[in-house]
């Protein structure tokens, strides 16, 4: 991944974030936050995210529905699109 990719990432992950904190406090949104977390990690490691846009993909689904979900579920598909973009 290079550096282009990487930045593009942090910032798509640092809307997920900021999303994330505006959930309640929740079990589910709980969840949501720690998975937002994990896909910090691995990218900040440099790791592969995939699995773990998968498991916030299902976490979001367990959500409410309401705007935050709506936001959080575009967020992470932009996320899989940078992801998947070849460039």
């Amino acid at each position: 991944m290079d550096r282009a990719d990487a930045q593009s990432l942090r910032q798509l992950h640092a809307t997920l974030h900021r999303y994330a904190g505006w959930l309640n406090r929740e079990r589910t949104a709980a969840t949501v936050r720690a998975d937002v977390h994990a896909v910090g990690a691995a990218i900040e490691a440099g790791a592969d995210v995939s699995s773990l846009l998968q498991s916030l993909d299902a976490s979001i689904a367990r959500l409410p529905g309401g705007e935050v979900r709506k936001m959080l579920r575009v967020a992470a598909r932009q996320m899989r699109r940078a992801l998947a973009d070849p460039r």
